[in-house]
């Protein structure tokens, strides 16, 4: 059966599991969103995000039941998330208190990803101090490995790639082959083309690190405080500018680049516009001036249906966010799908040729 004769049943059906959870010592809610209990396994990313709702939780975990779907992927889509302001002192204690409370799935079922305003290493640390080896040991139950086993494979995320690691640079490897097929498509050879990118946290930033090394002029970046935009239509120096990030925020001095609103990301001329940071980046006002030749979202549920429609009638081609932003679950499919441990260049290889296929 292909994906599109069951998109709809996917889309149209209500979530089988919903957990509610209201901070003991904060107020704050919080949730976890298992899509369907098909599989042994769900997988899905946990956010910090102030103002977050429990509508939005369950849209992005049946976003990842498609990228699963997609991925041929023998696991459900899930996400989980608290109401929270993410640059609060308390996160951490709030964090504990939330995974201490769904604990139970994560040793059983839910495989637990870094997501918005949040890093794996801070999920892990948290893990350890709820005696949990790791946020993602429900894929040793599924698969049936020991844990010692489960432990050395998920090591291999800290292993190193340039100065990153696989563990940060594996969704943004991602999202950056699928671009680079979609200039492949269009015949835009890497070093002709531009591209401008929405969000600088660890999808954004590591997409436009594996762009640059491919040769692309980044021409544009925004982070959740401004945009920086080339002055002379030559790449920015990613490199430069994540050696010395703080907290997914851009430096300030880069060499051939103006800062400006972070909105004037938008008005930024190029081939491929990448919104890489939160859901419904892209509305109705935005996209009838957008001056791009295709939407490749990172993030999910980055662009609203109306804004779609929007681009679409300009002639301007919008990847599907479950197929462009699925390269965390390809990178964990690489990861503990071969019967023997692969390689960090195993697992790079299996995301790139996953995706461009």
């Amino acid at each position: 059966m292909e994906l599109i004769d069951i998109m709809p049943d996917i889309l149209n059906r209500e979530p089988e599991l919903i957990v509610g959870y209201t901070d003991p010592v904060e107020g704050f809610k919080g949730w976890l969103v298992i899509d369907a209990l098909s599989h042994k396994l769900c997988a899905g990313g946990l956010r910090v995000q102030k103002g977050l709702t429990q509508d939005c939780v369950i849209d992005l975990a049946r976003n990842m039941t498609l990228k699963m779907r997609i991925s041929g992927i023998r696991a459900d889509g899930a996400k989980s998330g608290i109401d929270y302001d993410p640059h609060s002192p308390g996160k951490k204690e709030a964090l504990r208190r939330f995974l201490h409370a769904i604990r139970p799935y994560i040793l059983q079922c839910y495989s637990v990803g870094p997501d918005l305003n949040v890093k794996l290493k801070e999920l892990d640390d948290i893990a350890a101090r709820l005696d949990i080896p790791s946020v993602k040991i429900a894929i040793a139950k599924a698969q049936g490995f020991d844990p010692p086993h489960f432990l050395e494979r998920y090591r291999m995320l800290e292993k190193p790639v340039d100065h990153v690691t696989v563990g940060s640079l594996r969704s943004g490897f991602g999202l950056a082959a699928a671009s680079l097929a979609v200039l492949d498509f269009f015949k835009i050879p890497a070093q002709e083309a531009t591209i401008a990118i929405q969000g600088f946290g660890g999808l954004g930033s590591a997409a436009a690190y594996s762009l640059y090394e491919s040769g692309v002029r980044v021409v544009g970046i925004a982070d959740e405080e401004k945009s920086l935009i080339s002055t002379d239509k030559r790449s920015l120096d990613i490199k430069a500018l994540i050696e010395n990030s703080v907290n997914g925020l851009m430096p300030k001095g880069a060499a051939n680049g103006r800062y400006t609103d972070r909105k004037e990301i938008y008005g930024v001329e190029c081939d491929l516009f990448i919104p890489a940071a939160i859901e419904n980046a892209i509305v109705s006002d935005n996209a009838k001036t957008i001056p791009a030749k295709v939407v490749v979202p990172g993030a999910n549920l980055a662009i609203t249906r109306d804004a779609e429609r929007i681009l679409n009638d300009r002639g301007i081609i919008t990847i599907p966010d479950f197929v462009s932003g699925c390269g965390g679950s390809l990178s964990m499919d690489g990861l503990f799908g071969p019967t023997s441990h692969p390689s960090t260049q195993d697992i790079l290889d299996h995301i790139e040729k996953r995706m461009r296929k």
